[in-house]
Formats: C-alpha cells, sequence, structure tokens
C-alpha cells in the first residue's frame, strides 16, 4: 500500500457493477502508485454493495454509499471532501484509465508554481460497445467523437465568450483538493445535466487555468442511444438554463441561447421567437426530418433534422420550466459599451493616427454623444447596468500629460466620468514603450496632475508597474506587474483600484487568472465589440481614434465595431451559421477575397501617404 496517497480517483457508480469492474481493473496498471481511489455508490444498489465486499484491489481503495440516489454532482462531492489525496481526479464507472493516466495529471501540479490555481483535463476516446440501430445515431456519434477531439486539442490559453461557452471540468479532470472545497464544488441541484459546464464556467470566472493534456487518456464505454440521448439533453438544456439564470443569476455565454428571443441580431430573434411559438409544430417536422434521415442516410437531411430538433427541443424545456417571454424580456438588459482612447492630440505621423485624437476631433465627438443622448458613467454604474440610460463608459489608456489639458476641464464642464489607465512606475516620466517601437517621446501624467484630476471626479486604474506584453513575461513578473502595480497606485491615490487594463491587449488563461488572484473587479482588453454576460475580467472596448469617420463613430456606439469590422464579423457568423458546408465553403471564400481587396486598398493608400 502507497504511505503517502498524493492523488484521489473519485468514481461515482450506481447500478453498473460490470462497467465499474473494467474501471477499476485498469487502475492497477498504472505507472504510478501514489494514489487511492474513493468508489461512491449512488443511492440504493445491493449488487454494488455485493461487488464492494469482494472485490480486491491492488491499491488503496474506499467505498462510500449514499442511502438514496442523489446525481452525480452530490456523488462527486461526497468523494471528494472524504478523499486524502492533495490532488482529486474524477472518473466515471465505465471509463477504464490509459496506464499513465495518474502519471500524466500529477506531472503538471508537480511542475508549477504552488500558488497558481491550475486544473488539467484529460482526453476521453469513445469506445462504442453497443450498435448503432439508426443513421442518425451514427451522425450524432461522429459529431460528439469530433467535439471530443476539438476539447482534447484546444488552446491551454485562449479566452473569451467561445472557450466560457464549453468550458467544463468532470470527467477526467484533477484539480488540487483544497481549491475544490474553496470553490464550493459541483452544484447537486443540476443533478441531470449541464453539472459539468457549470462548474468548469465557475472555476474559469474564479481565474483557475485550465491546461489540456491530450496524453491523460481514458476510454468512454458508450451504449447509449444518442439520438434519444441528445433529444433529452437539449430539452433539459432549457430547463437548465432557466434555472441557472433565474435561481442562480448565472448570466454568461453558457446561458445566452435563453436570452436571444430579444438581444442579437435580427434573424437570430426571429429564429428563437419562431421555435418559442412553434415548438409543437417543429418537433412534428423534425421526426419527419429523422425519419427521412434513417431512411436515404443522407447528411444533408440529417443536418436540417439536427436545425429544427435542438432548438424546438430546447424551447419546449424552458418554457416546461415556467419561463415566459415577459421574464425573458426583464432580465436580457442591454449592451454595455466601452470607448478605449489613448491621446487627446493632434497626431504627427500616421502611426499616431491610428491610436491618437486631435483636440477639436475629440471635442466634436463629445458634443455629438451628448446631443444623441448618450450619458458618460462610471465603471461601477457600467459594470452593474443602469436601466432606462443610454450609459457609455470612457477609457483611456497609459496616462499621457494632455489628459490633463484636453481631458480635465471636458470633465468639469459637462460631467463626464473618465476612467484612466496608469503605467505606475512611470507617472510623472514618459512613454518608454512607444519610443522602444520608434515612436515620439510623450511626457506622462504627473501625481499632482492624477490627484487633482482624482478630485474632479476621474477614476484611474491599473496598466501594470511598466507596461509590458503580458503573455511574454515569467510567473514572478507577471503577479508583480499585476498585483504590485494595484497596491502602488491604491497608495498614490489613497482609494482602493478595482480596473485594469491589459496592455498592448496581451491576455491569455495564465494573464487572467493572475488579475482574478489580485483582486480586481474588473480588467479590459483592446479586443472590439460590445459586452454583454460577459465575463468581467475579459471586457471588450471599441478604439476611437482620428482614422474614424463620424459613421464608424456611431457604428461603434452600437455594436463595438467600425463599418469594416461589422462587415467582417457579419460574414464570419455566416460562414458558421449557414446549413451546409458548400455554403459556408462559398461565403468564405468570398471573405478571403474581401479581405485580399482590403490589404491592396491599405497598401496604396500607405504608399500615398
Amino acid at each position: 500500500m502507497p504511505v503517502d496517497v498524493q492523488c484521489s480517483i473519485i468514481i461515482p457508480t450506481w447500478q453498473r457493477v460490470q462497467a465499474l469492474r473494467e474501471t477499476l481493473d485498469s487502475l492497477a496498471f498504472q505507472t504510478r502508485n501514489d494514489f487511492e481511489v474513493v468508489v461512491v455508490g449512488d443511492g440504493d444498489d445491493p449488487a454494488t454493495r455485493a461487488f464492494a465486499g469482494e472485490y480486491s484491489a491492488e491499491f488503496t481503495l474506499r467505498w462510500i454509499f449514499h442511502e438514496q440516489n442523489l446525481g452525480l454532482a452530490a456523488a462527486r462531492n461526497t468523494g471528494a471532501k472524504s478523499a486524502n489525496g492533495d490532488i482529486v481526479l474524477f472518473l466515471d464507472d465505465d471509463t477504464p484509465a490509459h496506464h499513465d493516466l495518474v502519471s500524466q495529471h500529477l506531472g503538471h501540479f508537480l511542475t508549477i508554481d504552488s500558488n497558481c490555481r491550475v486544473t488539467v483535463c484529460g482526453k476521453i476516446v469513445e469506445d462504442r460497445r453497443a450498435a448503432l440501430p439508426s443513421c442518425t445515431d451514427k451522425f450524432l456519434q461522429q459529431s460528439w467523437e469530433q467535439t471530443l477531439h476539438r476539447y482534447a486539442t484546444r488552446d491551454n490559453g485562449s479566452i473569451g465568450d467561445d472557450v466560457e461557452r464549453t468550458v467544463y471540468f468532470g470527467l477526467n479532470c484533477s484539480i488540487r483538493r483544497d481549491i475544490f472545497l474553496a470553490s464550493g464544488g459541483f452544484n447537486p441541484a443540476l443533478r441531470y445535466l449541464e453539472e459539468e459546464m457549470e462548474y468548469g464556467h465557475r472555476l474559469y470566472r474564479w481565474g483557475v487555468r485550465f491546461v489540456v493534456d491530450s496524453l491523460a487518456i481514458v476510454q468512454h464505454r458508450n451504449t447509449k442511444a444518442m439520438t434519444e440521448y441528445y433529444r433529452r439533453a437539449w430539452y433539459l438544456g432549457g430547463q437548465v438554463d432557466v434555472k441557472r439564470v433565474f435561481e442562480f443569476g448565472q448570466r454568461n455565454p453558457q446561458t445566452q441561447t435563453l436570452a436571444s428571443m430579444h438581444h442579437g441580431h435580427v434573424h437570430s430573434r426571429v429564429v428563437a421567437r419562431t421555435f418559442w411559438h412553434g415548438a409543437s409544430a417543429m418537433r412534428g417536422a423534425a421526426l419527419l426530418l429523422e425519419h427521412a434521415t434513417n431512411v436515404t442516410g443522407s447528411r444533408l437531411l440529417y443536418g436540417a433534422w439536427a436545425r429544427l430538433c435542438r432548438p424546438a427541443e430546447y424551447w419546449s424545456g424552458a418554457r416546461a420550466a415556467g419561463c415566459t417571454p415577459k421574464m425573458l424580456r426583464q432580465v436580457v438588459g442591454e449592451p454595455a459599451c466601452a470607448l478605449v482612447l489613448h491621446s487627446i492630440s493632434a497626431p504627427q505621423s500616421p502611426e499616431e493616427r491610428t491610436y491618437y485624437l486631435s483636440p477639436a476631433r475629440f471635442h466634436r465627438y463629445i458634443q455629438w454623444l451628448k446631443a444623441s443622448g448618450y450619458e458618460s458613467v462610471g465603471a461601477a454604474e457600467w459594470i452593474r447596468g443602469n436601466s432606462g440610460k443610454k450609459g457609455i463608459l470612457l477609457t483611456f489608456d497609459d496616462g499621457y500629460d494632455d489628459l490633463y489639458s484636453q481631458l480635465l476641464p471636458a470633465t468639469v464642464q459637462l460631467r463626464l466620468k473618465p476612467l484612466v489607465f496608469l503605467v505606475a512606475d512611470r507617472v510623472g516620466a514618459s512613454n518608454v514603450w512607444d519610443q522602444m517601437s520608434g515612436l515620439r517621446r510623450r511626457h506622462l501624467l504627473t501625481l499632482d496632475q492624477v490627484r487633482e484630476m482624482q478630485r474632479h471626479g476621474v477614476e484611474f486604474g491599473s496598466h501594470t508597474l511598466t507596461h509590458p506584453y503580458l503573455p511574454d513575461v515569467s510567473d514572478a513578473d507577471l503577479r508583480r506587474e499585476v498585483g504590485e502595480s494595484k497596491r502602488r497606485l491604491e497608495d498614490m491615490l489613497g482609494t482602493e483600484v478595482t480596473s485594469f487594463a491589459y496592455p498592448f491587449g496581451g491576455i491569455d488563461q495564465r494573464v487572467r487568472a493572475a488579475v482574478a488572484d489580485a483582486g480586481y473587479d474588473t480588467a479590459f482588453t483592446t479586443h472590439p465589440g460590445v459586452n454583454w454576460w460577459s465575463d468581467p475580467l475579459c471586457l471588450k472596448r471599441a478604439e476611437v481614434c482620428d482614422t474614424d469617420t463620424f459613421l464608424d463613430f456611431a457604428v461603434k456606439l452600437r455594436t463595438g465595431y467600425s463599418v469594416r469590422q461589422w462587415f467582417a464579423s457579419r460574414i464570419h457568423e455566416l460562414e458558421t451559421e449557414l446549413p451546409t458546408q458548400t455554403l459556408r465553403a462559398a461565403v468564405k471564400g468570398m471573405h478571403g477575397a474581401a479581405r485580399q481587396v482590403e490589404a491592396v486598398l491599405a497598401a496604396t493608400v500607405t504608399r500615398r501617404r
């Protein structure tokens, strides 16, 4: 028996003795033996109790039994609470493990800083043990295997809405036990679906980094009838989203579908309302398409079936949970737009035109905002949302000294509430990061100027100590740049600093985790767009500069994009939303041709300059 247990493998089970036997047998061949296994019998299960009494293991094995069936989430929580290991690794009872599984998981925790909060997600390989009875089942099985492959090969450092929609923690995932317990574990109220998605998202927002290891492998003994399973999963998805939004207050990219009836592009709202009111008819049409798919084996018909069946079941589930259009309208809220500017001074080169704004143009834009009914709001009010108010957040990066002569008078006269991000070690100095790129030297705000601006309502946030590209710095330097800059500015200003801006827009999961650990409430990227149910540490901003037209500025207020960026984003959406691969490829070709034309025009303009 191992003396020092480092890893506890948690395996919930219920009425699947043969599958459990295979999984336990596979653990006897691990290349490391410093682990224990905790099997949680979830409910009345005489066969599993009898098996527990007769099974002889070559590793430390403990058994826990619930008197009632409480669900997968509750069983995993029970196992983790009773675990002796520093690391908890979650398996299912039908997932035999590769012989190097424990070694692969533990290897990551042995090589990282103990201050880092990390979870390791392994690879799940489908091992189909039951024949697929229909073509629809076969297509769904292929789709599921493609999804598992994408999970196993995704970028460890990626961030944003797309990551949040798919982030999960559960099967073949490991985490330090103290972090698991501190985070509250799985939510037992989600006992039928999405407990892994919901918990993974909670960990992600908390600042835990997700590391994907495609060599940490388990095999999933899949015996499900895929069509029936997916149909029920889509139905329960609507019910679970209602619970997550209205009961738990989880308004994030994972639950955005629920609000698509009142948010997003016109076609998305039309589709959602059509399926809400016509779910029964759509379900009937989906059954016909399913039958036609099974008769013909047509992938095109399968695609049409999936596009009908999924929203029909989802909205049927949402309605069954007691949701109404009025409830959805009240919970949706308005998109929040933040603008980012740098220097309010006359550009002296083509490069400066792309992020400087002349004083005359700045004042015209501010007057246009006021005349259009927009109101400058502070960061705290902006992040909460402002019912009945067209609020806009004005942010300024770097802290150039022209903000004192140009922004401060406008702040006093027009009651603006700007948020300025300072480079803590460069207050009163110059913009060395620009000079390293060959741009001219500029003075930054002095401490006296900062304090006077603060007295007139200007807010300040951190832009690090020295303005580095954070993804390239070491862990120690990252913590110093993010955390020490916060403390330094708080000492200067005599108030708490709660906002952060990523220099050069440089962000990945490691950087985001450091910002979360430092205690910031909000953090801003340079990614374009508006914010709606967004990650507060990955907020988008529309950059305003001297090359913008008034049309660009108006479109940015509504969408966060310039006119060109908006068209490009819509074409990209068409690439992914069109029903057939042929149409998607055609639009992708058009998009590529448009990019080439744009590059030629940009080169022509540059030569003329």
